[in-house]
């Protein structure tokens, strides 16, 4: 089974603008790779973090990256929020692999 199953249901509320696309970009890598822990998956989604922003994604109150290829017009066209990752995202996507 492909990682990318846990990124089918999107969830109804993000962070910034950039967020959506960060998570199709995770969904669209993740199509090649097997299941992996749920410690894996953070490891790597911070590391996938870093790639596209040269960022830590970090729990830092405030920080964000913006990333240009995530920006498709808006006041925080391209921004990627780290609290909504570390608070939301993550978790989610981490019981979703525990799930299965």
């Amino acid at each position: 089974m492909r990682l990318s199953r846990i990124f089918e249901e999107k969830p109804e509320r993000w962070g910034f603008r950039g967020d959506p696309y960060f998570w199709d970009y995770l969904k669209e890598r993740a199509a090649q790779m097997e299941m992996i822990s749920p410690d894996e998956l953070e490891k790597w989604i911070k590391e996938e973090y870093f790639s596209v922003s040269g960022k830590a994604l970090t729990d830092k109150y405030g920080d964000f990256a913006v990333v240009k290829q995530f920006a498709h017009g808006g006041m925080s066209s391209g921004g990627v929020d780290n609290l909504w990752w570390i608070d939301t995202g993550i978790p989610l996507l981490k019981s979703r692999l525990t799930a299965r």
